[in-house]
């Protein structure tokens, strides 16, 4: 059997005021290239396929636009399962018809115990798909009271799982595609909490007997073992360092021995942040930037007060910064917020320059500030 695997597409999503849906777009475009020339049996996409529950018109034509292409013009069958962002009742509306066109959506509990038969050539695989479920309704089906966080939840429905392929006569390969926090695997920072304990993930041991297991809600690739994490295929903040993202293809053999790689797709641009004191940044960077790559300049401590002129050159140096920070003034100003506009200007010229505002200087503002006022 081929697969292909991605997630955790957050589409509306924005980052620093900007948006990436034209970033979506082109990923999307390299999904259905990469399906036509892989040939997979079954296309998995796992939440979180939205930013908002309440998506806007343009992330709702993405999704139609994509779904559209995969399944009638790569004829692929393709499975969805959402994830805590998306509005699932949203997601559910026609999903009965959508199956005519081999389009599975899975999100809720009764579905997700129940496997979906993928035939290929070696046989049949069974795949069982669990999207983002609370705790609660998980305690209340099994009726076990004893489910008060994610990772005990997902546990419950792993062993649930396993112990029926135990009980089968007759060995099946196995496919697991969840969006769960596993152990072992880390969050990045961008992924918001479960409810219940921070430290509640479901246990690796819990997945005995499956093949492999496809992943979703982390947004870093992470293979482990036989679990992998496809990761987000995009960035949601400015980085020092890009991580190779992409889609994760996987083949498995008729004995059920999978082989999984993260295929790298080439992003639309590149969101890059450069740290240091102002001199080392007027060195410029240190590797040439694309024109369309967008840039985040934060200044050390000991940076001077930045001129119109600085500004300039470093724009000269950094295409298209997208901003420039001073850290420790933020921080200051979250630590210890002030209505009063003047002390905070105080505050900020203290921080920025280094030295403290003159007598004369205070006395203008002063007068400026009551004059906005009145």
């Amino acid at each position: 059997m081929r697969l292909l695997h991605t997630s955790d597409w957050h589409l509306g999503r924005s980052l620093l005021g900007l948006s990436l849906l034209e970033d979506q777009a082109v990923f999307c475009e390299q999904l259905i290239e990469l399906t036509h020339d892989f040939h997979p049996d079954l296309v998995i996409i796992l939440g979180d396929l939205f930013e908002r529950s309440t998506p806007g018109e343009e992330a709702l034509q993405l999704l139609d636009h994509v779904l559209q292409r995969l399944l009638l013009e790569c004829k692929v069958r393709v499975i969805l399962a959402p994830g805590q962002h998306d509005g699932i009742n949203r997601l559910n509306f026609g999903s009965w018809l959508f199956e005519r066109r081999q389009l599975q959506l899975v999100s809720n509990l009764e579905q997700a115990l129940s496997p979906i038969m993928v035939e290929d050539a070696d046989g049949t695989v069974h795949i069982n798909v669990v999207p983002f479920l609370k705790a609660a309704d998980v305690d209340r089906h099994f009726r076990t009271q004893n489910v008060p966080t994610h990772g005990h939840a997902g546990n419950v429905i792993m062993e649930h799982l396993t112990r029926f392929r135990r009980l089968r006569r007759r060995a099946v390969r196995g496919v697991v595609a969840g969006y769960l926090w596993v152990e072992g695997g880390r969050r990045c920072g961008e992924e918001r909490p479960f409810e219940g304990a921070e430290d509640s993930t479901v246990p690796q041991s819990a997945f005995e007997g499956i093949n492999y297991a496809a992943l979703g809600y982390l947004h870093e690739y992470q293979p482990l073992g036989n679990l992998c994490y496809s990761g987000s295929p995009f960035t949601f903040h400015f980085e020092q360092t890009p991580l190779a993202r992409g889609v994760v293809k996987m083949e498995m053999d008729a004995q059920g021995h999978c082989h999984s790689e993260l295929v790298p797709l080439q992003p639309k641009r590149h969101f890059y942040q450069f740290s240091g004191s102002l001199e080392r940044l007027l060195l410029g960077p240190t590797f040439p930037l694309d024109p369309q790559d967008l840039v985040v300049l934060e200044l050390s401590q000991d940076s001077d007060l930045l001129s119109a002129d600085l500004i300039m050159r470093l724009r000269s140096l950094y295409p298209n910064v997208w901003r420039i920070e001073r850290p420790e003034i933020r921080q200051s100003f979250q630590a210890r917020p002030s209505q009063d506009p003047l002390a905070n200007f105080e505050q900020f010229y203290q921080q920025a320059a280094n030295q403290s505002l003159d007598d004369e200087a205070r006395q203008l503002l002063r007068e400026l500030f009551s004059e906005v006022e009145t």
